[in-house]
């Protein structure tokens, strides 16, 4: 079973750019529960469809490039924005985007790296539209209704590619600003994560859910650039 968090809404939400209200007439009959803290949510996040160990080796994480070899930065001491302030999920949309647009990317991703997000996004979406009770082809073309049998998959591969770009963007910031996260900071975590659902080892908490650690690594880091990057957003003035 697939539970819902805000926090889920949130990052289905930036893979899609939901305004508020499409987010709220989409998801509002389905908030079950409230975003609790980072741990729970990160795990509530990653029950569907982490890969198992034996498959890590096959996939490629950002902890397994260097960043800055695919993407030259664009400027980011300023940062212009749409949202309003106050808006921390729409503000946090306008800084992804903006690196992602801005940015230059020098060649292609890893696919791996690519493909990984891609299936991590259309399982998440699946699980979505299970809970209308629809196809995913039909949740698709919920939100745009142009989309058809023979056109939702490569739309949602395309999605894929732009978060894929969105977190290599993210990673060559943590870079430059020394905000990456530490294998320390990561087993901290898991071991409250693991606390936290019962476990008294992290190890046989990772194993019995299968978490993919790189996984909740590349969350996390995304968070705190995220955060930090807010406080360089430039606010459109008020006509």
């Amino acid at each position: 079973m697939f539970y819902r968090s805000r926090r889920n809404q949130k990052y289905f939400s930036c893979f899609l750019n939901l305004t508020e209200a499409e987010e709220f007439e989409m998801f509002g009959k389905f908030r079950v529960m409230p975003a609790g803290c980072m741990a729970a949510a990160l795990a509530v996040l990653l029950l569907a469809g982490m890969a198992a160990a034996e498959e890590k080796e096959e996939i490629s994480y950002l902890s397994q490039f260097t960043a800055s070899d695919y993407v030259e930065l664009a400027e980011y001491d300023r940062i212009p924005v749409e949202a309003n302030e106050g808006d921390t999920e729409g503000v946090q949309n306008d800084i992804g985007e903006y690196l992602e647009n801005s940015s230059s990317f020098k060649k292609d991703l890893p696919q791996p790296f690519v493909d990984r997000n891609t299936a991590a996004l259309k399982e998440q979406l699946q699980a979505y539209a299970d809970q209308f009770g629809i196809s995913l082809e039909e949740f698709m073309q919920y939100y745009d209704s142009s989309l058809t049998e023979d056109t939702y998959e490569a739309y949602i591969e395309e999605l894929g590619l732009t978060y894929s770009k969105k977190l290599v963007a993210l990673q060559a910031v943590a870079d430059a600003e020394e905000l990456a996260v530490t294998d320390e900071e990561l087993e901290e975590l898991l071991a409250e994560m693991a606390e936290s659902a019962g476990f008294s080892d992290a190890g046989e908490y990772e194993e019995a859910l299968m978490l993919d650690t790189e996984e909740i690594r590349e969350m996390l880091m995304s968070q705190r650039v995220l955060e930090f990057l807010e406080d360089r957003a430039v606010y459109q003035e008020a006509e």
